[in-house]
Order: C-alpha cells, then structure tokens, then sequence
C-alpha cells in the first residue's frame, strides 16, 4: 500500500489521444485538496454553483440502485479480453465487488470484440457507448477516426452477431447512478469531448446534477476538482483509498485495454458507497498474448505495438 504524503503528487506530464498530443496536468498541490488519514485521502468539500441539465437529454437514464454498493468502474477495454480478465480477477482480489460500470469503448482496437462484450454480461453491470461502441454499428462515422482506429472498427464490425450488435446499439450515452453521473467523452459531448484540459473540465462542472461525474475516452486517469473559476488535474494515486464525502470531483478510471499514461498495466477504479471512497489500481495481463492475437487478425501494426507502451 502507497502511504506515500499526498503532497509528494505534483506536476503531472500525460500523453494525449491518437494523435499523439502531450497534455500538462498542473496542480499546486494534491495536499490544498487531499489530506493523507492512514492509508486513504480525505476530499474537502468544494463548494461550486451548478446548473440544472436540460429537462430533456438524449440518451440520459436514472438508475436507482441499493444503499450499499461495491462497483468496478473499467473504461475503454478496446476489445482486450486479457486485460478485462485480469481486471476483474484482480478486483476481485482486492474488495471484490458488485456490479460493473462501463464508461465506453468496450470493443474497437483489439481483437476480442465479442468476448468483451460476452464477459461483460456475465456480470451485474451498467454501461455507456463510447465512439467506437457506436461505431461498430454504423450509428457515427468514421470521419473523425484516424487510419487505425478506422480500420479496426471496420474490423469488428465482421466480428459482431446481431445480438451484440444489439446490445451496443441499446446503450445509453449517459447514465445517472449512485451520486454519479457516466459518460464516455464528457458530461458536455458523451461522445467525443476529451477532458483533458482546465477548459473542457470547467465546462463540464456545470453539466452534471450529481457529486461526481466518471469519465473515460482519453484513457488517462484523474481526479479533477473545480477551484474557483477554472479547474485542476491531480493524479489518481494507486492502491490509495480516495474518501470522496461531498467533493464534487470528475473522474478518469484510465484504460483497461489500451492504457496511455505511459503504463501498460490495465488501469480501473473501485467505488464502495458505504466507505464513500474510490480506489485506483493496476492490473497486470498477458500483453503479448493480445498482440499475437492483434496480429493474426492483421489489426495496425501501431496499435499492436503501443499496449507494451502504455501511449
């Protein structure tokens, strides 16, 4: 266990999306937020004025759940059914869990689009569509796609039935669960805004009802918390206990498949409601296992080689 001082977490230099762009993450000091109790932080309060979401939002869903409640939050598993096994494996390992919150882009990139979505459904779970999730079954294009990623989504479409078909194109791009608000992209554009910056993340602050917002699609993880009139980035710390309390905080899990924060281990969060905390871990998984498989599938060749990586 990391019972490293907050305040150790400083400045924070992250890869961003396909195209490679480096995005700074500054913040003063994870300690004008967190204060270390043994092993876990302590979130202050924020107080932060919000704005009501449109009494109409496509694709918006309330879901009521029990008082108590152990979820596993995983984003972005891109078709890796290695890294998704072991993720689930080592949570279980650690608080064990509930149900599953998928925050999107469970298939494109990687090979096992279908055992994805097959391991998926094994379990309890809630689940919001990604760009590629919609994608792979013509409901966006692939304007927006670079050469990769448009040339594995038209790979997994040959590889979805019509009941997976089914099953992504019935899911909602934004979910209300437990004080948390999912999107793929951002709270603004469930689609394909990147909360990658103090603007997109300020923006965002005022487009969810909730405490929290989770987020996925830059396959970074995070902590954001509003100050003042902008907002600041912090690292998600690892195996450290985050008791949330009335913080209002975006969220960034990071990647299961495809981490890119220059580690290539598997990247998900565990939420307990009772403890009100939120925790990140780490899962190692066979890498090259989903690259053999990359390759027998003549998936990019870029792709296979950026999992050992972690950008």
């Amino acid at each position: 266990m990391d019972t490293r001082p907050v305040s150790e977490y400083g400045v924070t230099f992250f890869r961003g999306y396909d195209g490679g762009c480096v995005c700074q993450m500054i913040s003063r000091s994870l300690n004008s937020y967190l204060q270390p109790l043994g092993s876990e932080c302590v979130v202050k309060h924020l107080a932060h004025l919000r704005t009501s979401l449109p009494s109409v939002y496509h694709g918006c869903t309330i879901l009521v759940v029990g008082e108590h409640l152990r979820a596993l939050i995983v984003s972005d598993v891109h078709s890796n059914i290695e890294a998704f096994q072991s993720v689930i494996a080592h949570a279980n390992d650690m608080e064990g869990f509930d149900q599953i919150w998928s925050l999107g882009d469970l298939v494109g990139y990687g090979p096992d689009p279908a055992a994805c979505i097959d391991l998926l459904r094994e379990y309890d779970h809630v689940a919001v569509a990604g760009n590629h999730d919609l994608a792979a079954v013509g409901k966006i294009g692939l304007q927006k796609f670079n050469l990769h990623a448009a040339a594995a989504a038209r790979w997994t479409t040959t590889q979805l039935t019509s009941d997976h078909v089914h099953f992504l194109g019935e899911m909602p791009i934004r979910l209300e669960i437990h004080d948390f608000t999912l999107v793929h992209g951002s709270p603004r554009d469930p689609v394909w805004e990147y909360v990658i910056t103090a603007a997109a993340a300020t923006a965002s602050f005022s487009r969810f009802n909730t405490k929290r917002c989770l987020v996925g699609h830059s396959h970074i993880p995070f902590l954001c918390a509003p100050d003042g009139k902008s907002a600041q980035f912090f690292d998600f710390p690892i195996d450290l206990p985050v008791r949330m309390r009335d913080a209002q905080l975006i969220i960034n899990p990071g990647s299961v498949g495809q981490p890119r924060d220059g580690l290539p281990t598997a990247s998900y969060a565990l939420f307990n409601s009772e403890e009100q905390t939120i925790t990140h871990y780490r899962a190692e998984y066979d890498i090259a296992a989903t690259q053999d498989r990359m390759t027998k599938h003549n998936l990019p060749q870029y792709l296979i080689n950026r999992l050992a990586r972690g950008r």
